[in-house]
């Protein structure tokens, strides 16, 4: 990747791969990309061990094969985006450590360079693991923006250590970034200067689901959307929900879950699409679920899904998340299955065209134009 622009080069070591869920990674990299910056997308390095599934071998040995450090264009990345996927080992056990830090992030850092045609580039770091901080010794950006979207600490089979490990991240970055007010208050215990960098949404993709008003009947086609993984999503509901005789679409990647989930009353598993196909995926929903359950990992989270709903216009119905308080009467609240039924069964006289306005309101004053505008601003007053 020859770089010509007289803009940076940017590198995302980002904490997943290119064709996972769409997330504030592959965003960030699309728009970098777009603004002109030379842009490399560093699919994830790791958070935990891996689990022995064959869904999970399958995707270390299509690791293995694209891992020849000449990088790669996918079919849906932008002009000036490669993708990069690096041979490493999972940043957990002392041995993998020594193992990476000997041989993996060396060959990792002499590819990038090559790909960067010796140019020191801005880095946009997620994972804080000790992998990500020896990439980032070696590499000695220009500038690094530590994007904290996760609260690690709360995800299963980490590094003991992911809260020390963090911690050195957050003095070592230039810039440090949040998505949630929990993270915030988290962070700037160490870092008193972070900034507050939330969700948005790319309005226009999701605007074409805007009806002509508030439902005339109950919520009875209802769809969550995401990962469906048991640390996150509450199936309770879910499977309640059918139950009670809602029509319970499910649209996404899964993760580890009991199987008989899908053959419960009601439920109906459209599987995973990409981000631009999802509009469709979601055409003849009358409200949108997002069902976390509340727990360690998902009280630092601020779901990117919330503007993407509230872009339709369509009604939410949310567990209480903490992000989700300043949300007011943009969305319902609601503690389980029996809740949230009454919520939707209510709709047509809980709901008003003020309502629906104001939704698709919220959510074009945030979109990821406007985000990627005021990122780059702090970028180059750095540079």
């Amino acid at each position: 990747m020859g770089v010509v622009s007289r803009k940076p080069p940017v590198v995302v070591l980002s904490g997943i791969r290119w064709d996972f869920l769409w997330q504030h990674h592959q965003i960030l990299a699309t728009l970098f990309a777009r603004a002109g910056y030379p842009t490399i997308f560093v699919e994830t390095t790791g958070l935990s061990n891996p689990s022995p599934d064959p869904a999970t071998i399958r995707k270390i040995l299509r690791r293995i094969r694209r891992s020849g450090g000449k990088g790669h264009k996918e079919h849906d990345t932008p002009p000036g985006l490669n993708v990069y996927s690096p041979l490493v080992a999972p940043p957990t056990w002392g041995v993998f450590r020594r193992l990476n830090r000997a041989f993996f992030v060396p060959r990792i850092v002499r590819h990038l360079r090559r790909l960067l045609g010796g140019v020191s580039p801005v880095v946009i770091a997620y994972p804080p693991t000790r992998t990500t901080l020896d990439l980032l010794s070696e590499l000695k950006p220009r500038l690094t923006l530590y994007d904290c979207s996760d609260n690690y600490e709360g995800f299963p089979g980490v590094p003991r250590d992911i809260a020390l490990t963090e911690r050195e991240l957050l003095e070592k970055a230039d810039l440090v970034s949040c998505t949630s007010a929990f993270l915030m208050d988290k962070v700037r215990l160490v870092r008193p200067d972070a900034f507050m960098r939330g969700p948005a949404v790319d309005y226009d993709r999701f605007a074409v689901l805007q009806g002509s008003g508030p439902p005339r009947r109950r919520g009875r086609t209802v769809c969550f959307f995401g990962y469906l993984s048991e640390e996150r999503v509450d199936f309770l509901i879910l499977e309640g929900l059918g139950e009670r005789g809602f029509d319970v679409r499910l649209v996404g990647g899964v993760g580890r879950m009991e199987e008989r989930f899908f053959v419960s009353p009601g439920v109906d598993y459209r599987g995973e699409v990409s981000h631009a196909e999802l509009p469709a995926a979601l055409e003849g929903t009358d409200a949108f679920l997002i069902p976390y359950k509340i727990n360690d990992l998902t009280r630092g989270i601020s779901p990117m899904k919330i503007y993407e709903c509230l872009a339709t216009g369509i009604p939410v119905v949310t567990t209480p998340l903490p992000e989700f308080e300043r949300f007011g009467e943009h969305v319902y609240l609601a503690e389980n299955a029996e809740d949230f039924a009454k919520i939707l069964e209510r709709l047509p006289e809980l709901e008003t065209e003020e309502k629906v306005r104001a939704r698709i309101r919220l959510a074009r004053e945030n979109s990821w134009e406007a985000r990627f505008a005021d990122l780059e601003r702090e970028l180059r007053r750095r540079l």
